[in-house]
This record gives structure tokens, C-alpha cells and sequence, in this order.
């Protein structure tokens, strides 16, 4: 019966594999980025989630998998996103203050194909590999970043001869930091990144 099974599966991903296009290409593209969080206070100072977004930008390289209607797209991408809060300590401090990374994303997704429209969905992984806080400028305030991240991203795109053009909503599955120190007291609390992606690949 094992025997069967083996047989059927590699029968398929052979069929499947003759019917495939794959595609190779770079991508690159702007980013519109966010953090929300918790709001954190200590004493008289407190640190609010604000909307306001921070523009970025990404560039990297793509492949694109169609087989039987649908496709599987693997990236890999370096990415400058961030985002802002708003410290304010009663007294002196009262400000906007930007959080910025620059990091690699491997996105992966998986949708439908509609004609030359596509539809998809799939977890981006994310390490950081410099974090630069306004915040540190402030005596007493500390952020601390985690290295890693795992997030999904929501994908709709459109193939025009060599060109892919895609437009997507990138949420955050994990915590952006383990916490923050302010004025020597340590506080736990809850920051995710999100953002708004626009992106064209040329396939070659």
C-alpha cells in the first residue's frame, strides 16, 4: 500500500512539474510601515502607539512557480521599514520618535491564478539585522529588538509579459521586542510591525 502511495505522490509532482513555469527575476519596490503597541507607562512617562507610517523600500530577487492555476512565489528581499511613538515625560519630553530596520525577508506565497491577475497568501520570515531607535538618544530609555520575526502577507498581483507588479498587507505573527527600559525599570509589552508593500519584479 506504502508502495502505492510513493508511486502516486511522484507520479504527481511529475505531471505537475511538466506543466509548471518557473520564473526567476529581481524585485524591488516601496514600503509603507507601522508599529503598533502596547502604551507603556512609568511613573509620570509614558510611551504611546501612534498611526503614523514611515516610508521604506525593499529590493531583492524572486521566483515565481505556476503550475495547474496556481503559483508559488519565494522571496528573498532586504527591507528598510519602521515606524514611530510618542514619548512623553510630563515635563521636558513631549515627541514623535522613529524605530527603523533594516532586515531580510523571506516571503513565501502561495495563491490562484486568474488569468494574468493572482491572488495568494503566506508567512514571511524576517531577521533584523540593525535596529536604530530614536528613543536610545534619550538618557534613560532603551529599547530591546528581538533578531527574528515570522509574519503573513496577503498578495495581489499582475503579470503583464515580463513584469509582475504586486501590491501587498504585510501583518506581524510575533513580538518586534521583548521590552523597554525606562528610567532603569523594565517593562514586557506588545509591538508588531505592519505594512502596506508595492513592488514590480522584471523576470528575465
Amino acid at each position: 500500500m506504502k508502495t502505492k502511495i510513493s508511486v502516486i505522490v511522484v507520479l504527481f509532482f511529475l505531471c505537475a512539474g511538466s506543466f509548471a513555469q518557473i520564473k526567476l527575476g529581481f524585485r524591488a519596490g516601496l514600503n509603507v510601515s507601522s508599529i503598533k503597541s502596547d502604551n507603556v507607562s512609568v511613573n509620570s512617562v509614558s510611551l504611546e502607539s501612534v498611526s503614523n507610517s514611515i516610508a521604506g523600500y525593499h529590493f531583492g530577487v524572486v521566483c515565481q512557480i505556476a503550475f495547474l492555476g496556481y503559483y508559488l512565489q519565494p522571496e528573498l528581499l532586504f527591507t528598510r521599514t519602521g515606524g514611530q511613538i510618542r514619548v512623553n515625560d510630563g515635563v521636558n519630553i513631549n515627541q514623535l520618535v522613529d524605530q527603523k530596520f533594516s532586515r531580510f525577508d523571506i516571503p513565501v506565497i502561495f495563491g490562484k491564478k486568474f488569468g494574468p491577475l493572482r491572488l495568494g497568501l503566506g508567512p514571511v520570515f524576517s531577521t533584523i539585522l540593525s535596529a536604530k531607535s530614536e528613543l536610545s538618544s534619550l538618557q534613560g530609555y532603551d529599547d530591546e529588538f528581538k533578531k527574528a520575526t515570522i509574519g503573513y502577507q496577503l498578495d495581489l498581483g499582475l503579470d503583464i509579459w515580463k513584469i509582475g507588479f504586486d501590491v501587498k498587507y504585510e501583518g506581524n505573527l510575533s513580538k518586534l521586542g521583548d521590552g523597554i527600559n525606562i528610567l532603569g525599570t523594565h517593562r514586557s509589552f506588545d509591538s508588531r510591525a505592519h505594512q502596506f508593500i508595492f513592488g514590480a519584479a522584471y523576470y528575465f
